[in-house]
């Protein structure tokens, strides 16, 4: 009898250390898989945009950029620089100076080109100097720096946030001479963004509204504004 009953005590607990066992093994190791590799990449990713970071800070300042008094930078080296700034959604950001003009498919060093004693911000992203009309594209790596082409120099102006013109053309910041709107119907103003009218429409950038953007409750003070130019 004892022995019987010895024997059904050693199946129960068989059966429960068995029903335990995929409990305590199985479930929470897949999850913690899944969390550590995924911590693994963005510490991975955060870590080699850090690194880059630490190299570029080493390279500025073992040149000695400097700021002159139009606005530019220049180097130990005799580089003139645009200083600008590269972002990325780790919320790291690098200062980088651009040394090159981007109006070709070779480097065309900024001092070989610009004049220093000229040059001088004229509003949005574009600047002058005696020779030049120049504009700064901003990107999330920094950007680029060139200069604008077809431009009467003479009579370049800013007008608004987001636009020029010379007696010829409008130019945006993004697609610079505009060919789709109306030269002498163009209107926008400060204050109101990158958006502006014609005889044709409404615009945002370069791109021509159509009805239900116009209408948009979020964009209809701009809208309002616009109307009255």
């Amino acid at each position: 009898m004892k022995n019987k009953i010895l024997f059904y005590i050693l199946i129960v607990l068989s059966i429960y250390s068995c029903d335990l066992k995929p409990k305590n093994n199985t479930e929470p190791k897949v999850e913690n898989i899944t969390i550590s590799k995924s911590d693994s990449t963005n510490n991975t990713r955060i870590n080699r945009i850090s690194s880059y970071k630490t190299r570029i800070d080493s390279i500025n300042q073992s040149l000695q950029w400097k700021e002159l008094k139009c606005g530019l930078w220049l180097s130990k080296k005799n580089d003139l620089g645009f200083k600008t700034t590269a972002g990325n959604e780790q919320g790291i950001f690098i200062t980088k100076y651009i040394t090159d003009l981007w109006n070709s498919d070779s480097p065309i060093k900024l001092n070989s080109v610009i004049d220093t004693l000229t040059f001088n911000y004229l509003g949005s992203s574009f600047y002058k100097d005696k020779n030049n009309i120049y504009t700064h594209y901003s990107m999330a790596d920094g950007g680029f720096f060139k200069i604008v082409e077809n431009a009467d120099h003479r009579t370049f102006k800013i007008i608004g946030d987001c636009y020029a013109k010379d007696k010829n053309h409008i130019f945006g910041v993004r697609k610079m001479i505009l060919d789709s709107v109306d030269y002498k119907t163009f209107k926008t103003k400060k204050g109101i963004g990158c958006y502006a009218k014609d005889k044709n429409g409404y615009y945002f950038w370069d791109n021509k509204l159509n009805e239900e953007e116009i209408n948009d409750t979020e964009i209809m003070e701009t809208i309002t504004a616009l109307k009255k130019l």
